[in-house]
């Protein structure tokens, strides 16, 4: 049968190809192009390929050589728009080596003014739209972006490819963005994950430029003149450089044409070599230490190994897999659990394409544990080269890699990210399922085989951060497509089920809720809704915790118990063909677990561990600072996770008798969504949650908690980080109050904006290079909160930064905000919140909340309804009637504040 609809497109393309595509607007030089963009029409590049692959993708190049790849995804209306940008990168600048500048150029690049356009224009353009833009810079390439609901994909195509093509670089935004970027570098050095990545990289790579930090050195940086980055713009950034991805709800000859009209008229430019030093081969260990302030040992343990095109890659990245992926993985079972040496354990298969990758573990220990934690480690890794990996594991880690590759492609944004990444790498954007099919080849020998290769004690690279006073140097011998619409269900025990068909992929989500969370907790038992949560999949009377974790790792499934302010919950991903009997030892886990006392123990001694690494971090310590501040009689007062004095008295069976109070099923919602047949699933709820008994007494956890600031609160707190931290908090509607609550959201977004960056508070103060970051949103949910801004600044800025904030606040009070900005923050806000929630998990999880707690399951459709119902007075009146009293909770070093203006 002739398929018509392919022979139009493939006329279509034909036509592109024969002709080059007329310009919708008049050009302008500038950028990279040193020739007029007004040139004849014979001259523009046209596309001299196209290549239509399987999954709905196209490759096509221009002959000016820009690569444009398209995938059709049509499950929700939304698209992502990307340019990523090869031969860039820390690893690629070349003489300029160690400066940072493809991260700079990430800086200023994107969203800045153009030839065509100010940056002003374009913000307004964008968030008029309903867009979010970004970018990032990694050590082989930089990448921008545009997230946009699918009728503007157009536009956000015009104005990501002016910026590839024609950045202005305006003098003020240049230097506004230098000071963001040297905040960062300032920023970086203070923190572990970060520093602990630059000494393993440094270590593994002696010469090669991969040992250089993404974001350079501040004092390459301050060498580096303005015009030596704007060279490297106009070098790097040509058609035959960059890599075009668009994927969403959009038609793809249509997507073709846009991109040859906006690169028409810029021709292909030099071809980039850039050399690079060979990295010896290694031929004895080596080791990093330092000291750092904190309270942990983190460590890096490394081999090197391959480049991405090696086939060696595929054992080493399963080998990684049973070492360190998932509850049931080897060093997370025996370490984490079972011998409780670390407080968290993780390995990685690094392979890049352009260098020899590494083979690395991770992990993180107490002082005391560090030293057997390391040795225990080596032995794990050394295991692989002696012993054969057994059959159930090998399968689970295989499983767990297919099952990866279905949940990477669930958003149009990370399936962009997919395609763009694996044809810059490898040439060809569907590398995945190469990947995962030689995945699947993989032996047990030949994983024993690339460990006796590479996993070998004379090329170990060892990285230690030490707390302060802690660096002991450790011995050599140590070292060595188709969806429905929800349904709501009610059985006879009072339990809530919702079912959604959603075909998309073969994959199922369950979700389960029951109102708790630290709501039912106190002062005195804070925690406890954080620790039945997880302990629910430690062992029931069917099945032991390395049970449960070795089944949910094998089939690649993604489970976890959780707990809330207001809520308990369990969630459940998976293949199709595996659901059922994953749900059957999910709703097992979520209703019968017995708490064990000896695993019991084990989960208390790591909440402790948690609560103590608090002081490690300045945002968790800043958050503890202000629950500790916030209304005794609010939940909000309550810190999740809770405090060691509660936690030290709390048993197991005063997590039973929670688990028994509140685990009812006239207190539950569970949702089930994805590629199911929807009266099946119903059955399968029926079998496994049908026959809970209801508690005929059971009252339902009240909403109804004030949250008034009886006085204004102010506390500072001392840190030996050099950085400066604020919170400040008002009085919020909740969610049950949406008129009010609306309305907050609006003026949320007009001082800080909304899900990124923006508004008053982030131009102002981002605009005077005072704060790395702020933010102003309402933390809030059924029980009325808090409106909060949290600001992260030079401890010496902090009392400038606060009375700027104040002054904001009081800007709001009295009115003055403009119609103009009013009217783009609600655009915006509802075309982001459009954007959100696209996987069935997130889909699953919003519903059964909003029906818990008394919303409707299907309320998120009425969210545009109730924000365009907001009226500017809204917005002036919800500010005077919430913003009284406040608390202001501040975290420096001793000696560090300055005075306010």
């Amino acid at each position: 049968m002739e398929n018509n609809g392919f022979r139009s497109w493939m006329v279509f393309l034909a036509l592109l190809l024969m002709a080059a595509p007329a310009r919708t607007e008049p050009a302008q030089s500038g950028g990279s192009s040193n020739r007029s963009l007004d040139q004849p029409a014979a001259q523009s590049a046209h596309y001299t390929s196209i290549q239509r692959l399987p999954d709905q993708v196209t490759l096509a190049t221009l002959s000016n050589g820009l690569t444009v790849i398209v995938q059709e995804n049509h499950v929700a209306p939304v698209a992502t728009v990307r340019c990523s940008v090869k031969n860039t990168g820390s690893a690629f600048e070349g003489k300029h080596l160690g400066a940072g500048i493809s991260h700079v150029l990430e800086h200023v690049v994107a969203g800045g003014s153009t030839t065509r356009h100010s940056e002003k224009e374009i913000e307004r353009r964008i968030n008029t739209f309903g867009g979010a833009t970004n970018a990032f810079t990694s050590k082989d390439m930089t990448t921008f972006f545009i997230d946009c609901p699918a009728r503007n994909t157009m536009e956000a195509i015009a104005l990501l490819a002016d910026e590839m093509q024609h950045a202005k670089f305006v003098p003020a935004e240049f230097e506004r963005e230098l000071k963001v970027v040297r905040r960062e570098l300032a920023d970086d050095e203070v923190s572990r994950p970060h520093v602990l990545w630059m000494l393993l990289n440094q270590t593994v790579y002696t010469v090669h430029p991969a040992r250089h930090p993404v974001i350079g050195y501040l004092q390459v940086l301050n060498r580096t003149t303005d015009q030596t980055i704007i060279d490297f713009y106009r070098q790097r950034y040509v058609p035959n450089n960059q890599v075009f991805v668009v994927v969403g709800d959009v038609e793809t000859p249509k997507v073709l044409a846009a991109a040859a009209a906006q690169f028409a008229a810029t021709p292909r430019g030099y071809e980039t070599y850039v050399p690079m030093q060979r990295e010896p081969e290694q031929l004895a260990p080596r080791e990093a230490v330092r000291e750092m302030e904190g309270k942990t040992y983190d460590m890096a343990f490394a081999w090197p190994t391959v480049k991405l095109s090696d086939p060696d890659m595929y054992a080493l990245d399963l080998a990684a897999y049973i070492l360190g992926e998932g509850e049931s993985s080897r060093l997370v079972e025996r370490l984490k659990y079972e011998k409780q040496l670390v407080l968290s354990a993780s390995a990685v298969s690094d392979t890049p394409s352009y260098v020899a990758g590494f083979f690395a573990v991770l992990a993180s220990s107490r002082p005391e544990t560090w030293r057997p934690a390391s040795e225990e480690i080596l032995r794990e890794v050394y295991r692989l080269r002696h012993e054969l990996v057994g059959a159930d594991e090998l399968k689970k880690a295989k499983k767990q890699k297919a099952a990866e590759a279905v949940y990477e492609r669930q958003t149009v944004q990370s399936a962009a990210d997919a395609l763009g990444r694996d044809f810059l790498t490898t040439d060809d954007p569907l590398f995945e399922k190469t990947y995962v099919e030689n995945i699947q080849k993989v032996t047990a020998e030949q994983i024993r085989a690339v460990a006796r290769r590479y996993l070998t004690p004379e090329r170990l690279d060892r990285v230690i951060l030490a707390p302060i006073g802690g660096a002991v140097r450790p011995s050599a011998a140590e070292a060595s497509a188709g969806q429905g619409a929800i349904r709501l269900v009610r059985l006879p025990n009072g339990l809530r089920v919702l079912l959604k068909r959603h075909s998309q992929l073969p994959m199922v989500t369950l979700q389960a809720f029951v109102r708790a969370g630290s709501l039912a907790d106190t002062a005195q038992t804070a925690g406890r809704a954080s620790l039945v949560a997880d302990m629910l999949d430690m062992g029931t009377a069917e099945h032991s915790a390395q049970q449960i974790a070795e089944y949910f790792d094998s089939i690649g499934g993604r489970f976890s118990m959780n707990a809330g302010r207001f809520t308990n919950y369990g969630s459940l991903t998976c293949l199709r063909d595996d659901f059922p009997q994953a749900a059957a030892l999910f709703a097992e886990c979520f209703l019968r677990s017995t708490f064990p006392q000896e695993e019991y123990a084990k989960v208390q001694q790591l909440a402790l561990g948690a609560i103590a690494r608090r002081a490690n971090d300045p945002h968790q310590q800043i958050s503890e600072l202000l629950c500790d501040h916030l209304p005794a009689d609010s939940p909000y007062h309550l810190i999740p996770g809770g405090k060691a004095d509660a936690v030290r008295r709390l048993t197991a069976q005063d997590l039973r008798e929670f688990q028994a109070k509140y685990f009812v099923p006239n207190n539950m919602v569970v949702a089930v969504m994805g590629d199911i047949e929807p009266d099946r699933a119903l059955a399968l709820v029926k079998r496994l949650f049908g026959g809970l008994e209801p508690a005929a007494d059971f009252k339902p956890l009240s909403f109804a908690h004030p949250n008034a600031i009886a006085r204004p609160v102010e506390d500072r707190e001392e840190t030996a980080k050099p950085t400066g931290m604020i919170v400040l908090a008002y009085r919020a509607p909740g969610i049950l109050n949406k008129k009010d609550y609306a309305a907050m959201t609006l003026l949320g977004a007009v001082m800080a904006g909304y899900r990124y960056p923006g508004g008053w508070l982030h131009n102002e103060l981002r605009g005077a290079g005072l704060v790395y970051s702020v933010h102003a949103m309402p933390m809030t949910g059924p029980v009325p909160g808090f409106f909060i801004i949290v600001a992260q600044t030079q401890p010496d800025t902090i009392d400038q930064v606060v009375a700027r904030i104040r002054r904001n606040v009081q800007r709001a009070k009295e009115g003055k905000i403009g119609e103009d900005e009013f009217r783009t923050a609600q655009q915006r806000v509802i075309a982001l919140h459009a954007q959100e929630d696209t996987t069935i998990a997130a889909q699953a999880q919003q519903a059964a909340l909003d029906e818990l707690y008394g919303l409707g399951y299907d309320y998120r459709k009425t969210f545009a309804a109730r924000m365009e119902a907001v009226k500017l007075g809204d917005l002036v009146r919800v500010a005077n009637q919430y913003f009284g009293n406040s608390v202001l909770v501040t975290l420096s070093p001793a000696k560090a504040r300055s005075g306010g203006e």
